[in-house]
């Protein structure tokens, strides 16, 4: 089997309606749709490859699809040929640029890549991997609206979360409460303990790590993981620059009972072995479409193991990496899928607009596998037509 060509698209969804997410701290102008590169691979035998990745902001990745046409694509059919020498392909564009959130790798490529292998085989990943699990528990990973909901506002709009059948979520919180986002983020916590009871799993997203605007010090993270811990909160998310100062982020870790996340936007294997052995994150998040793809997340994981923590992949985005995510989830021991929900703007009829079925929570709280052939969705050729905004 060789190679023949590669094809990107540049997705635009609309959204349902207008969202503002406080976490846009430098911009009050409310997002209307989100944009997304599709990726695919073809080869001689007629099988071909999908595989995707976010896109926060296309201004700023103008020069990726550039990148991929001019250098990935020539390496592919010229270089690597047989698209099965995945592992050859993996390691050449991780140790290439680009590898930031404005500029990722080309991970959709490296999807692409696993999706002929699992057609070529008739299986889907998670079984070609090793399988662990046929579903996982989700987590609703929900966003902050701005202006700021009250905590009876979060109270009112977790019990819609909860009615679509989740039994797990994620508060994005915090991101415009400068210091005083502990005391406003333990008040909604405990209003959500206090009405929906303990049964539900409640995790909290920070986002302090990256905004230059008012992050949090080291006091100020302590005094909020500290009080998170009355609440049986599953782990806490960012709270420190763990990349930029790992030593404090392991102070932190090393001081509190709660576990603390992070690692959504690291890129490569390497980046992650040295958090681990820092010690600065109990619970490691890569996420396929940053880090460098499947491969590297089944090493990530296997490295978190290494060193007694969990790994737990980062997620958000649309559906077929969404499907690529869990594949890895199936053959790894993550106990959780964070799987983006924020009704009426994210839900799966607009994040798996491009596929031919959207992927679902089931009435215990769990999504299922997909197990199709390769990454085990199937696109909806219809709807990515109408949604392409360019094509090369």
């Amino acid at each position: 089997m060789k190679v023949t060509s590669l094809e990107i698209r540049l997705l635009e969804i609309p959204f349902p309606e207008e969202f503002l997410d406080a976490s846009s701290l430098f911009t009050d102008e409310p997002e209307r749709s989100f944009s997304s590169y599709l990726v695919k691979v073809f080869t001689d035998e007629g099988i071909t490859g999908i595989g995707a990745q976010n896109v926060y902001n296309p201004n700023m990745t103008a020069g990726w699809e550039k990148y991929v046409k001019s250098s990935v694509e020539p390496f592919l059919v010229n270089g690597i040929v047989d698209p099965l020498l995945i592992e050859k392909f993996s390691r050449a564009i991780n140790l290439q640029p680009p590898a930031t959130y404005s500029t990722p790798r080309p991970c959709s490529v490296e999807m692409a890549l696993w999706d002929i292998l699992g057609k070529k085989a008739g299986l889907p990943l998670f079984k070609i991997l090793g399988a662990t699990k046929d579903k996982v528990k989700a987590y609703a990973s929900v966003l902050e609206p701005y202006p700021l909901l009250t905590p009876q506002g979060w109270v009112d709009f977790i019990k819609s979360v909860c009615d679509a059948d989740f039994k797990a979520v994620k508060l994005h919180i915090g991101a415009r409460w400068g210091k005083e986002g502990p005391k406003n983020t333990l008040a909604v916590v405990e209003a959500i303990r206090n009405e929906l009871g303990d049964d539900l799993d409640i995790m909290i997203d920070a986002m302090k790590a990256w905004p230059t605007s008012h992050p949090y010090d080291y006091n100020t993270a302590l005094e909020l993981a500290r009080g998170l811990e009355k609440y049986n909160v599953v782990f806490l998310e960012e709270p420190l620059p763990h990349i930029h100062n790992p030593e404090l982020a392991s102070r932190l870790c090393s001081s509190v009972d709660i576990e603390i996340a992070g690692g959504g936007a690291m890129a490569g294997w390497q980046s992650f072995k040295t958090v681990l052995e820092k010690g600065a994150l109990d619970i490691v998040e890569p996420d396929v479409q940053y880090a460098g793809g499947i491969s590297e997340l089944k090493k990530i994981a296997f490295l978190a193991e290494v060193h007694g923590r969990c790994c737990i992949p980062h997620f958000w985005g649309p559906g077929l990496a969404l499907a690529a995510t869990l594949q890895v989830i199936g053959s790894i021991d993550s106990p959780y899928v964070e799987y983006n929900f924020h009704p009426p703007i994210w839900v799966p009829e607009v994040r798996d607009a491009t596929l031919k079925n959207p992927i679902t929570v089931d009435k215990e709280g769990y999504v299922k596998i997909p197990d199709g052939p390769g990454l085990g969705v199937e696109l909806n050729e219809e709807n990515v037509e109408r949604y392409t905004v360019t094509k090369s």
